[in-house]
């Protein structure tokens, strides 16, 4: 959500919340299954991507395409804020620290 703080926000990376055979009725599949988490934790739109797409191909492989329904209930609402790393050469070793250790190493 937008704020005062936080003025650009990213778009969320999970786009399909909704996999399987969505229009099937609850009592046409033998099993339902529940994943909570026991405690609390930060998960990012990445992460929940990540875990869709592994369980959508396993379901996909062990089920088939109409075999299952999976539905993500959480919503990415909390923005992660993640810097940027640094992507050119000799970026492992910012220039200023670097003058600063030649300096002290040529007066000793």
């Amino acid at each position: 959500p937008k704020s005062r703080f936080c003025r650009g926000v990213p778009d969320a990376k999970i786009r399909i919340f909704d996999l399987g055979r969505k229009k099937a009725k609850v009592d046409e599949f033998p099993l339902c299954g529940h994943m909570v988490s026991d405690e609390y934790e930060q998960l990012s739109s990445e992460a929940l991507e990540a875990a869709r797409i592994c369980a959508n191909k396993y379901m996909v492989k062990s089920c088939g395409k109409d075999g299952f329904h999976i539905r993500v209930r959480l919503h990415p609402f909390h923005v992660i804020r993640i810097n940027k790393m640094l992507s050119c050469a000799g970026a492992d070793r910012p220039t200023l620290l670097c003058q600063c250790w030649e300096t002290s190493r040529k007066t000793s």
